[in-house]
């Protein structure tokens, strides 16, 4: 029966076969047109001079994230490369080939630099070299210039018109979008010919828009094009300088006349072959410390129409990355993005919605990155607390600070937050107070439960807190991750690690809860043990499956996690001894599963892998030695994300707390754990397997110290509610 029962587990586990969709391409090809439209808020796009654009578009949520410092250069350095990039210091320094530097003219100057001789109507980017050493910098395989030269490889043209000069300072980072790795525009004017005076304007100058207009049109031979129209980033450049009122005004006149320009634009486009992005690369900075990170990108075109976009990067309706306006233009031009591109092309979801909905999604994003890392530091600290003065109070028995019976319940009471925070999201509190009282809310809900179930079994609020956990967590991602999506416990579309599927966080929780939840159930019921083991292998697979699917989980780390943490508990609930032979089968599965796993989604194709494919796909395309140089990329990259969140988290506290006081607990008080592990048998063995995940998940995962600190909840809070009762 036993080998029997194993031998299915590690059949089923790595047997999983997983499907994916396709992506959809215009049917007739024209022209791309990117106008960037910077520094301005969702909330802008309610001016009216916006309605005619707006009737005819998609729109989303911009995430706004590069390599470095959320600015300017980096952003649209950022779009250009379709990698997270870094251009400060060097981006700005665009000029057109007849224009004058340094006594000479610019396209001399770009001919010493590259040995590139630019056409005398082109564009040069004079900062190229210190772009690609700034890009080299960063562990991303982001290329500056990337967009501009797969364009060129294929025969197309580019160009960029328009500038965001200010104060006779350069400000032309928008030819970086544009630009091939060489620094090199074809065609196009980003001098000072395309500004006009206005003595009423910050700074005497604003954007001619009636001689961008002329230029445009003389823009025939272009494919893609990209217009600056400068005066809102002029405006933000300013806006220390100006009093509100004034500020204000300034503000809504440039989205005004950037507005109107943009409608006199849609009607020189044929909107049924050419495809318009109204683009705002870079948040404003009133709107930075609102946490109102996230962008407007407005969509028009082939193949658009009204709705919401959305990308494989994000499987977000509505939430969109910036490194996906260049896979986008590529792929519309039916163009294979290069292996340094890393996003996705953007799609739209025809009738979906449409501004209002943006800006409620909107809202709750920014509600729930705003308070997240209050209510999440106020929940871990009290953990923190909750630990030393339960293991006190175990190691020094006539110590009576708390009674006991409430610190159980305490300790019920924090291993509650998981699920209360996933099911808050049901609730749609839209406001601080209405997230803090529905949260304290359900947690008392759910620990009342579990204190009234342990009555008289120790055991039923493991099971109760375990099994719901557990299965909502799975439900949850069955569905496409719905709650997990707007979790306070969960990944944050703000900071832009994650998007979908399962996070490490929430990795965490369900590993721990599934393996509490069935060491539990053996334990209460013991006599039904036979009918129980099969169940609980069953349950493990489901788990396994829901964490790995691509379309599900998506979690690499977790995959590893899972499929160890797993198979190791379910061997030891059969009893199985750890052979040299065992160790090598066990680890071979694992193997294999992963092999096959990774397998599957890399041959899904670049537009449908998930995080786990298209790590394999860096790895395994473009040579041997640009392969070692991805996975130490990627390796790197975990271990300084671990080593920071180490250094200056909370989380590593809660972890070394937690897995400290469980540590402790195997010699203090002296001879309890062998009587803990005799009464328990199955209990200890599935804080053996929860433990081991919590040390695979630290070791394995790019925020492994999260996702370990969440699994040792259902360990170490567990153990310690036992002892503060049962062995005293």
């Amino acid at each position: 029966m036993r080998r029997m029962l194993l031998a299915l587990f590690l059949v089923l586990v790595t047997g999983f076969v997983i499907c994916g969709a396709s992506w959809a391409q215009p049917l007739e090809r024209g022209r791309v047109v990117i106008v960037v439209l910077d520094r301005i808020t969702l909330t802008d796009l309610n001016n009216p001079a916006f309605t005619d654009l707006l009737s005819v578009s998609s729109i989303g949520l911009l995430n706004t994230n590069t390599a470095g410092l959320r600015n300017v250069e980096n952003t649209h350095v950022s779009i250009g490369a379709g990698a997270r990039a870094v251009g400060t210091g060097a981006a700005f320094h665009a000029f057109d080939v007849g224009e004058s530097v340094h006594r000479v003219e610019a396209g001399e100057e770009f001919r010493r630099r590259t040995g590139v001789e630019p056409a005398q109507d082109g564009v040069v980017h004079l900062g190229i070299a210190r772009l690609h050493q700034l890009t080299g910098t960063v562990p991303s395989p982001a290329v500056a210039g990337t967009l501009g030269t797969a364009l060129r490889n294929e025969g197309l043209e580019t160009a960029v018109i328009g500038n965001a000069d200010w104060d006779g300072a350069h400000r032309r980072h928008a030819a970086t979008i544009a630009m091939d790795r060489n620094g090199l525009v074809d065609h196009g004017s980003v001098g000072r010919d395309v500004l006009r005076q206005d003595p009423d304007f910050p700074g005497g100058y604003r954007t001619d828009f009636d001689d961008l207009m002329e230029r445009f049109r003389a823009l025939d031979s272009a494919d893609l094009i990209v217009i600056e129209t400068g005066d809102t980033s002029r405006v933000e450049e300013a806006a220390g300088e100006l009093l509100p009122d004034m500020l204000r005004a300034h503000r809504i006149s440039a989205i005004e006349g950037s507005a109107l320009f943009i409608n006199r634009l849609l009607g020189e486009l044929d909107l049924n072959r050419d495809l318009l992005m109204v683009v705002v690369p870079t948040p404003s900075i009133s709107a930075i410390p609102e946490k109102d990170l996230l962008t407007p990108l407005v969509m028009t075109g082939a193949g658009v129409g009204p709705g919401l976009l959305t990308s494989a990067s994000t499987r977000r309706e509505g939430i969109i990355l910036n490194i996906d306006i260049a896979p986008t233009v590529l792929r519309y031009f039916d163009i294979n993005p290069p292996g340094s591109v890393t996003g996705r092309s953007i799609t739209s979801n025809a009738g979906a919605g449409g501004l209002e909905n943006l800006m409620e999604l909107n809202d709750g994003l920014v509600l729930t990155h705003t308070i997240r890392v209050p209510i999440i530091k106020t929940y871990m600290t009290l953990q923190i607390g909750l630990v030393l003065v339960v293991m006190l109070m175990i190691i020094f028995r006539d110590l009576r600070l708390i009674d006991r019976r409430y610190l159980r319940q305490m300790l019920l009471l924090v291993m509650s937050f998981p699920l209360a925070a996933l099911l808050l999201v049901p609730l749609g509190a839209n406001t601080a107070v209405g997230v803090v009282a529905g949260l304290v809310g359900l947690i008392i809900l759910i620990t009342a439960a579990s204190v009234w179930l342990g009555r008289e079994k120790d055991m039923m609020p493991f099971v109760f807190l375990g099994a719901v956990t557990a299965g909502s967590i799975i439900i949850d991602l069955l569905l496409g991750s719905p709650l997990q999506k707007q979790s306070l416990l969960s990944y944050d579309p703000l900071g832009g690690a994650r998007f979908y599927g399962l996070g490490n966080e929430y990795m965490g929780v369900l590993v721990g809860s599934v393996i509490l939840a069935a060491a539990s159930i053996l334990t209460q019921w013991p006599r039904l043990r036979a009918y129980v083991l099969p169940g609980i292998a069953v349950v493990f697979l489901i788990t396994l499956f829901a964490v790995a699917n691509p379309q599900m989980g998506a979690n690499m780390g977790g995959s590893i996690t899972a499929s160890i943490a797993l198979l190791v508990t379910f061997l030891l609930f059969l009893g199985v001894r750890f052979t040299r032979r065992v160790i090598l089968l066990s680890g071979g599965g694992v193997l294999l599963f992963l092999a096959g796993l990774t397998t599957v989604d890399f041959l899904r194709g670049a537009e449908q892998q998930s995080h786990i494919g298209r790590a394999a796909r860096l790895v395994f395309t473009g040579g041997f030695a640009q392969g070692l140089e991805e996975a130490y990329n990627i390796l790197s990259r975990k271990v300084a994300m671990n080593w920071k969140l180490l250094k200056y988290t909370i989380w590593s506290r809660v972890f070394l707390a937690t897995l400290g006081g469980f540590a402790l607990l195997f010699f203090r008080p002296v001879g309890q754990m062998p009587e803990f592990k005799q009464q328990y048998p199955d209990l200890f063995r599935g804080f053996v397997g929860i433990i081991l995940g919590a040390i695979v998940a630290l070791i394995v995962n790019d925020s492994g110290v999260v996702a370990a600190a969440t699994t040792m909840i259902f360990a170490g809070l567990p153990l310690m509610y036992i002892f503060l009762e049962d062995f005293q």
